[in-house]
């Protein structure tokens, strides 16, 4: 026999319940979910949602879940979007017509991979306050263009190095609070300063 009901009582962190039903309440009966080798899927059962209990006699299981006026469709649900709405705010959403996977969450979000991530895209475009990155080291493969200062610090904050392998071109002023140390010639607009003479005579 089927039967609609609502659940009054729920275990936590167990996926049984208890229904109201016709007038009479169930012992705690198992509240369906997806439990095998290959994956287990727990949904936490509320007080209040909306069931078909499934009598088989000497057996009562409670199938979930009916949208009703205390749980109704989320907002934005249409025919080509499926939405999957948590309820602290959190969102999972894909929309067919348009190929479009969407996550919002209020809050954090953790990934712990313990291999490689790899992402492949046209655009990757990152907006946030802050970005911290930890890694022993970065590799940017391609132009890179920076809108902003540059600021290097070692190890903890302390001193850091700047190295360049190849050329260095300044469009304005270089500012140094330390000396300048070359290899090889200085030179400016009206010549060469460090093979520079005065009336032929070597600079001291």
């Amino acid at each position: 026999m089927l039967y609609l009901g609502k659940i009054c009582e729920v275990k936590e962190g167990l996926s049984v319940v208890r229904v109201d039903y016709l007038g009479t309440i169930t012992p705690f009966i198992p509240y369906l979910a997806i439990a095998n080798k290959f994956k287990r899927h727990f949904i936490p059962p509320r007080v209040g949602e909306a069931v078909i209990l499934c009598d088989f006699g000497g057996a009562k299981v409670a199938m979930p879940s009916i949208f009703n006026h205390d749980y109704k469709e989320p907002s934005g649900a249409s025919s080509t979007k499926e939405i999957i709405s948590y309820e602290d705010g959190t969102i999972l959403s894909y929309d067919t017509s348009t190929s479009t996977l969407e996550i919002l969450s209020p809050k954090i979000i953790n990934i712990n991979v313990q291999n490689d991530i790899n992402i492949t895209c046209e655009n990757a475009n990152l907006t946030a306050t802050n970005t911290t990155i930890t890694s022993p080291s970065v590799l940017i493969k391609g132009n890179t263009t920076i809108q902003g200062a540059i600021n290097t610090a070692g190890a903890g904050g302390s001193t850091g190095t700047f190295s360049i392998n190849g050329n260095l071109d300044i469009k304005g002023n270089l500012n140094t609070t330390g000396s300048i140390t070359t290899a090889g010639s200085i030179t400016d607009s009206r010549g060469d300063l460090t093979n520079h003479t005065n009336n032929g005579y070597a600079r001291d």
